[in-house]
């Protein structure tokens, strides 16, 4: 049985939410092969080699049985989805059965950024030679380091790719999710998330230096995609401000919309936390 570090269980007033969470949690910690074999077995997934922590949660009845679901649940099942991603990163990265799969990529950026939809949508355009895509957050690197030194033991070139977009754009991309699929995200996570990516993946570079590659997918235009290679263009990521700036924006953006009628009662208060 592939081995999951323990679940560390958050502290939540209501009753069914509290639930949800010990319900999933220990279903996890009984059976956790049981929930890693469904997750392989999602398309989405491409057997395993792309992992996601928010896919993760899709294996919980808990949290997919509606959109309502998703939204109320989406916290209550996260650690348990996050244990079972960091246990399949371990199980994919040392997978050498296909010999041409060398590389890691680590996709990161914004919630609202379309990494998932960069990677899902394009299924014919799946990196043939990587033999595991991981999404996750690098604005606080200490979780991933590990698993950066853990694909360069299994003889992994590494590269991170961060999608650039401008903070409204992510705020946008999140309340249009949140209506569709009830996931959305606050502006006090978005503006942590983007305004510490780049001292974040500054540290990272700071630990493995040149052997991590770096590119930057800027989204920001209305035309094509830019691609920009190197850590010369880390700076780049700069350009929506710090958290507090960031943070300040998408409040006024939000209470802006909110006012004029452009976002439902529920995606507003979903956003402001």
């Amino acid at each position: 049985m592939e081995y999951i570090e323990p679940i560390i269980r958050r502290t939540f007033s209501q009753q069914d939410r509290a639930a949800v969470q010990e319900q999933v949690c220990l279903a996890v910690e009984a059976d956790p092969e049981r929930f890693l074999a469904a997750y392989r077995l999602d398309s989405r997934s491409f057997q395993g080699r792309y992992v996601n922590s928010d896919l993760m949660k899709e294996v919980f009845p808990e949290f997919n049985a509606s959109k309502e679901h998703r939204n109320r649940y989406n916290l209550p099942v996260h650690n348990a989805a996050a244990v079972l991603a960091a246990a399949q990163f371990r199980i994919a990265v040392a997978d050498d059965s296909v010999p041409g799969r060398r590389n890691a990529l680590f996709l990161t950026g914004v919630p609202g950024a379309g990494k998932t939809t960069a990677v899902v949508a394009n299924k014919d355009q799946f990196p043939q030679d990587a033999r595991i895509l991981y999404e996750g957050q690098l604005s606080d690197p200490v979780n991933a380091i590990p698993k950066f030194e853990m694909a360069f033991d299994n003889g992994l070139n590494v590269e991170i790719v961060a999608i650039h977009v401008t903070s409204e754009q992510a705020l946008a991309k999140t309340i249009l999710r949140f209506e569709k699929e009830g996931r959305g995200a606050t502006i006090e996570a978005l503006a942590r998330i983007q305004g510490l990516l780049p001292s974040g993946l500054r540290h990272i570079f700071a630990h493995f230096g040149n052997r991590i590659g770096f590119s930057i997918v800027d989204k920001r235009g209305t035309m094509k995609s830019v691609w920009l290679s190197g850590w010369q263009s880390l700076p780049l990521l700069e350009s929506e401000g710090d958290y507090e700036h960031i943070k300040r924006k998408l409040t006024e953006t939000l209470e802006s919309q909110y006012t004029a009628g452009l976002i439902s009662d529920g995606a507003y208060q979903q956003a402001r936390g």
